[in-house]
């Protein structure tokens, strides 16, 4: 689908997707720049406590440690690089 961005840069996500994705105001999405995508991801309750839980938890790990937080983890889990992410 397409949509246009406004001169604030926002864009409005499509109804027909926001029911798909049970997205409601006040919900929380992460958005990140992927392999030339914009990938818009909603953050669940579950998903945010979990993140602030575990902040800190892999300081000390030899690979994790070098990684700003559990969101770059995931995604060197999923094969990137840190460079990349």
């Amino acid at each position: 689908m397409l949509v246009k961005v406004t001169r604030r840069f926002q864009v409005t996500i499509p109804h027909e997707i926001r029911e798909k994705l049970g997205l409601n105001i006040g919900d929380t999405v992460n958005v990140q720049y992927t392999d030339g995508k914009i990938v818009i991801e909603k953050v669940s309750e579950y998903w945010g406590r979990v993140m602030a839980e575990t902040a800190g938890m892999w300081s000390n790990h030899p690979v994790f440690g070098k990684m700003k937080n559990s969101v770059e983890i995931v995604q060197w889990l999923r094969g990137k690089s840190v460079e990349e992410v």
